[in-house]
């Protein structure tokens, strides 16, 4: 047994139970007695004493404030008098299963004022006879009794039974027995009292014991003496049936026990054998109680049944199942860690997985789990975030792959990928050779016009022969760019560690002769050494001045040299140029708008975990006329030069990183309430970089007068496994997280494609259509016919994807019949915006233009199902007039009709589908005359827009058709630079007027 000591108080188990009651927890501790509940400080509403010891209820201290205490499963006796002076307020006590044994020791529970809920089950006081009456009647305040309401009847029965004149003799009887001890009682009466055993009856027993001859009589006779019968009084009869053993004789009739045992022998048999596998008929053994008795908690816990049943309940001797351990014990932190590195084989995890987890939809899409959209509504505040404050979006499963080697050599591997007609910046440019900027632009495969994916550089600060490039990728073509890679440059990939620059010798002139060595391609998404973050907001700055806390070099050159400066103090730009990335970071105070776009910025942040949260303060600066942006700070100061380049001081701040428990207990264990912990050389030191992006999402070539920083942001890219703990200082500081979900609608509100579900001419936006087919066709099948919309009424050939190579084709033909250039299966998407221009136009048949289409009226809807469609002479006269889809042939029941006909076996509902599917994989079928209007392309994806105040959408319309629709409204539209197209939903018959922007 323990005591109930303050220390075991002080380390029980606390908790807002399911009531809204704060509740103290002192189950299963086999407390004898009540003791030191004064050092609870009168806190608790709830007190759980359950399976312990306690045999007498007192020991309380002054406590107002306790209202429940559950005593169930001890071994209660006696209840102490006075209760109403220490816990005045008590208003429900249960105790279960104790051992009062009369009535009268409720007694003292008649002083609480305010008891109203009480039970005494499997109590010896339940078995007595008016046990319910006889406690209504003494604790009138009573609601409920062994879990069972008082009704009105009861109430007057108890009150008839105990007030009455009769009542009076019935409350002595009950109350007879009791051996609760009055002090001042005489003793002497009590025992004198007590029957004692006469001389007479003593010799009548030992007579009786002489006279047995068998055992089973001197059994028969030990019954008898338990049970308060004297051989000496029995008749006659009965003590010769004693001293034969054989016979009974009972109201003149003798019944012999051999004949009576042999006749009923078979029977006695079949009973054993039912009492002996009773057990077995029964899978648990809470179905061996009755149901009333039945509890859902005692098949959890085998404590809450009854002590004849536990040991059958025990999975080790009984016949109970080993149920499944619990989530606590599975959840254990090494079994946790097991179970997260078995879940990853097939899936890849963020580093922010278990944060997203708990508060977004998860989804796996190219082969990594995750954050599609948020637990809570989100539309409107990632919205007034996009506006006003600043959005977060964890990019770490965009895959960085590193060429390394001679800066000629990478120049000159990498030039098929950017074939001569692209005019865009590649990282050939001047401007990026420096390594003070991050470029993006598109790759093609080699030799070829094929875009394969859209690409963000950013190349290392020269500091010797040897450069570094980083390519980042989309994982959707990150798996082919590395194949390219290395079968351009004719290696593996390199998985090698590499040696931190040297400070240069006297002997330099020996070691410039030395051969280069060759290229090597290193993937780092494999290895899993970066993380990125993107920011996006006009408060992105002030939110990162907020988070980080960079590193000051200390001025003594001997200082330096210890940890946590030591592993890269010893760089030639840790004193010079550390000390410019301080100035700038000091200087700007968060207005971005005079900073030049794509400008990399790197820092030696400090650990986040140092500094104690604190929700900050943070307001939008004004808007800064775009005229005023110069260079500030110039291209010519090295800002980029990081430490985080080089592999080994990766892993350097990654293996000497604190655990978060021990930052925990460092700071319990301080004494000096400060924001700022001290961890002296513990601390580590992390090496980050910044890139700075004005309209992250918009296209390059949009203008404004006036910029407020709006699609504008952060990126941050630091060592993977600093990822979450400066994840959760960003989110403390301001940031928005945003998913999947969260971030098309960025996109759409910005109007940059995505990639790649708006990529169609790469095999990635490829793979990605014909995914979303799959999905919708599936859907689609299962739908029961009467829901499915008809789509042959309404003249629509590809429901779920957009026919792109028979659109572009088409218009080729009819515009130019001759056309015979390229594969009819082959088209691209014309991306430059120098050649949207009507001489460029015919030279790009077999492409696709980009362009956005809005609505400025109440009625119509875009989403990812508009068609867009050629307007004809009369509509444009007329565009007031309503425009109707005529109805066409339900091509479905034509098919099943002739199937039908032929007494050909069908399923009604399937044959539309199965026509569906070859309709979107016939390549050569026409399909722009199919409806009343000639079709010039679709809508990708559409939504009301909030920054217009309108439904938008961005998709993609053939050359040919853009050629036609520019020549029948340029008369009329030569002052408008929009044009007038209608569109039409998938499921609708009726035209809507929209205007076109390309």
């Amino acid at each position: 047994m323990g005591r109930l000591t303050s220390d075991l108080i002080e380390v029980a188990p606390q908790y807002l139970n399911p009531v809204g009651q704060y509740e103290l927890c002192l189950r299963d501790l086999k407390i004898p007695v009540i003791e030191n509940l004064g050092v609870t400080l009168n806190q608790f509403d709830t007190i759980d004493f359950t399976n312990n010891d306690i045999r007498k209820l007192d020991g309380f201290p002054f406590l107002p404030k306790l209202k429940t205490m559950y005593l169930a499963n001890n071994h209660i006796t006696r209840i102490a008098e006075g209760l109403q002076q220490y816990i005045p307020n008590l208003d429900t006590l249960m105790l279960n299963n104790n051992m009062l044994q009369e009535l009268i020791d409720i007694d003292p529970l008649a002083t609480l004022p305010k008891i109203a809920h009480v039970s005494f089950a499997r109590n010896p006081i339940a078995m007595k006879k008016d046990y319910r009456l006889y406690v209504i009647h003494r604790l009138p305040n009573l609601r409920t009794l062994d879990f069972n309401r008082i009704t009105q009847k009861e109430r007057e029965a108890a009150r008839k039974l105990y007030k009455s004149k009769s009542g009076e003799k019935v409350k002595p009887q009950q109350l007879k027995g009791t051996n609760t001890f009055v002090p001042g009682a005489e003793l002497v009466k009590q025992q004198q009292s007590k029957p004692r055993l006469t001389k007479a009856d003593a010799d009548a027993i030992k007579k009786a014991i002489s006279e047995a001859k068998s055992l089973e009589e001197v059994e028969r006779l030990k019954a008898k003496l338990q049970a308060g019968q004297m051989p000496g009084l029995t008749n006659t009869n009965h003590s010769n049936s004693m001293e034969q053993g054989n016979t009974y004789e009972e109201n003149g009739t003798v019944v012999h026990v051999a004949d009576l045992a042999h006749a009923r022998a078979q029977e006695l048999q079949s009973l054993l054998d039912e009492l002996g596998h009773r057990q077995d008929k029964h899978r648990t053994a809470l179905q061996i109680l009755p149901r009333y008795m039945r509890r859902r908690a005692a098949s959890y816990n085998i404590k809450r049944l009854p002590r004849s049943l536990r040991p059958l309940a025990d999975p080790k001797t009984g016949t109970a199942k080993t149920k499944r351990p619990s989530r606590r014990y599975r959840r254990r932190p090494r079994d946790l860690l097991s179970s997260y590195t078995n879940r990853q084989r097939q899936t890849k995890w963020l580093k922010t997985h278990i944060w997203h987890a708990k508060r977004f939809h998860m989804n796996t899409l190219w082969n990594y789990r995750l954050p599609e959209k948020s637990n809570t509504k989100s539309i409107r505040p990632t919205y007034k975030s996009l506006r006003e404050r600043c959005l977060l979006h964890d990019m770490s499963y965009y895959g960085c792959i590193q060429l390394e080697g001679s800066e000629e050599e990478i120049l000159e591997k990498i030039k098929p990928l950017f074939p001569s007609s692209n005019n865009n910046l590649t990282p050939r440019a001047k401007m990026y050779l420096t390594g003070q900027f991050e470029g993006q632009c598109l790759i093609y495969k080699p030799n070829t016009e094929e875009c394969l994916t859209p690409i963000s550089f950013m190349w290392m600060p020269p500091n010797n022969q040897q450069r570094k490039l980083w390519l980042w990728c989309h994982p959707a073509s990150y798996d082919f760019l590395a194949r390219i890679l290395i079968s351009l440059f004719g290696t593996s990939s390199s998985i090698s560690t590499e040696e931190p620059p040297v400070k240069k010798q006297k002997n330099d002139g020996e070691q410039q002769q030395k051969q280069l060595l060759p290229v090597t391609v290193t993937l780092l998404r494999d290895q899993q050494q970066l993380a990125r973050f993107r920011l996006i907001g006009p408060l992105s700055m002030a939110i990162l001045k907020h988070a980080l806390h960079p590193s000051i070099l200390p001025g003594n050159a001997i200082e330096r040299k210890t940890a946590p400066f030591s592993w890269w103090s010893n760089q030639a730009h840790a004193t010079d140029i550390h000390q410019k990335q301080l100035q700038f970071w000091n200087s700007n105070a968060g207005n971005t708008s005079t900073m030049m776009p794509n400008r990399i910025v790197s820092l030696v942040v400090r650990d986040p975990r140092v500094f104690t949260p604190i929700k900050p303060k943070l307001t939008i600066h004004s808007k800064t006329n775009i005229e005023k942006m110069e260079s500030f700070p110039p291209s010519s100061i090295d800002l980029a030069s990081s430490p985080l380049w080089n592999e080994k001081y990766r892993t350097y701040c990654c293996e000497h990183k604190l655990a978060t428990y021990q930052i925990n207990l460092i700071r319990s264990k301080s004494t000096v309430d400060n924001n700022e912990l001290k961890l002296n050389e513990e601390e580590s030191q992390i090496p980050i970089i910044l890139i700075h992006h004005y309209d992250l999402l918009s296209p390059v070539s949009k203008q404004r007068e006036n910029r407020n920083d709006f699609g504008s942001g952060w990126d941050i890219i630091l060592p993977n496994e600093w990822a979450q703990l400066f994840w959760i200082s960003l989110v403390y500081s301001g940031a928005r997280p945003i998913g999947q979900k969260e971030l098309s609608f960025i996109a759409h509100e910005t109007g940059e494609f995505l990639f790649p579900q708006e990529y169609p001419d790469t095999d990635a936006g490829v793979s990605w259509t014909s995914k979303i087919e799959s999905e919708q066709l599936t859907y689609f099948s299962k739908c029961p016919p009467s829901k499915r919309p008809n789509f042959f009424l309404n003249g629509i050939t590809s429901p779920f994807r957009p026919l792109w190579a028979n659109i572009v084709h088409d218009w080729a033909m009819e515009r130019d019949p001759s056309s015979t250039v390229i594969d009819s299966h082959r088209f691209y998407v014309l991306r430059d915006r120098r050649h949207l221009s009507l001489d460029n136009f015919r030279a790009h048949l077999h492409s696709l233009v980009p362009i956005r289409i809005s609505i400025k009226g109440k009625k119509g809807v875009i989403d990812s199902s508009t068609l867009i469609y050629l307007p004809s002479m009369d509509d444009l006269k007329d565009n007031r007039k309503t425009i109707v889809e005529s109805r066409h042939s339900d091509q479905a029941r034509i098919e099943e009709r002739k199937m039908k006909k032929a007494k050909q076996s069908y399923q009604k509902g399937k044959t539309m589908v199965k026509l569906l599917e070859q309709r979107a994989n016939n390549r050569e079928r026409s399909i722009i005359h199919d409806c009343d209007r000639k079709l010039l392309g679709a809508i990708t994806s559409g939504a009301y827009q909030f920054s217009k105040a309108c439904c938008t959408g961005k998709g993609f319309i053939a050359m040919g058709g853009l050629i036609i629709l520019s020549e029948q409204q340029k008369q009329k539209n030569a002052k408008k630079q929009s044009l007038q197209v209608l569109i039409r939903t998938m499921k609708s018959q009726y035209y809507r007027w929209a205007s076109l922007e390309f």
